[in-house]
């Protein structure tokens, strides 16, 4: 996040504003990641005040952690650039929601060097880092998507070229059993043709865009992994 947010920096987290999580481990020690796994709370967060915005910083669980709780993965910063249903996509290190290019935010500026230079990678170099490591979509860190963020109650189809960006939300973020057999997707055992998302998801991104590990390298963030959002450093 520099140089919005430097090494030594200390920040104040409203976790409040979206609505407070309910622990998931409640048998658990704070300040430390000693729990009791055998009883865990499913996913329940209180009435908020606020609702998510593009541009707000955020502190949330590292969703790739799968091994440890939800509440007890590594915690993240980030700024939020796009909400659940919107639609995004980065040109030439430009960022675009909905259509609209972003502006007058440093993370939506394109990258530059010390010098000023803007320092943006080709749109013809693939990165097969980048989310969603696919061959079929040839996207880099500047030149990615668009991408359509999944929203709760939306229903997608799922077609093989689409699911490398569903498959772990259905899997993993939403708990069902996914396999493929004969062409065909079957989903808690029952052939589907579609899936409806549980939950909103959301699209960070650090402000030191030409060093961030974010969305643009492991995906959508789920709505269950928000921790609250920075009002203040110091």
């Amino acid at each position: 996040m520099n140089s919005t947010l430097v090494e030594g920096d200390y920040i104040v987290v409203n976790k409040l504003v979206y609505g407070s999580r309910i622990p998931m481990t409640p048998l658990s020690l704070p300040f430390g990641h000693t729990y009791v796994d055998w009883i865990e709370i499913p996913y329940l967060r209180i009435f908020g005040f606020s609702e998510i915005k593009r541009n707000d910083i955020i502190v949330f669980n590292f969703p790739l952690e799968t091994e440890l709780p939800i509440d007890h993965r590594q915690e993240y910063v980030k700024r939020c650039i796009a909400l659940a249903g919107d639609t995004l996509q980065i040109k030439n290190g430009r960022i675009s929601v909905n259509g609209k290019w972003q502006k007058d935010v440093q993370t939506l500026l394109v990258p530059r060097d010390e010098n000023g230079k803007k320092t943006v990678i080709d749109s013809s170099v693939f990165n097969p880092a980048i989310f969603p490591n696919s061959s079929n979509f040839r996207w880099n860190a500047d030149n990615f998507g668009p991408l359509v963020v999944p929203k709760e109650g939306t229903r997608v189809q799922l077609t093989t070229k689409n699911l490398v960006f569903y498959k772990q939300i259905i899997e993993v973020y939403e708990g069902n059993t996914f396999e493929t057999k004969g062409g065909k997707f079957y989903i808690n055992s029952v052939v589907q043709k579609s899936y409806v998302f549980k939950m909103d998801y959301y699209f960070v991104m650090g402000d030191n865009r030409s060093n961030s590990v974010d969305s643009r390298f492991w995906g959508f963030l789920p709505e269950d992994h928000l921790i609250g959002k920075v009002v203040s450093n110091f």
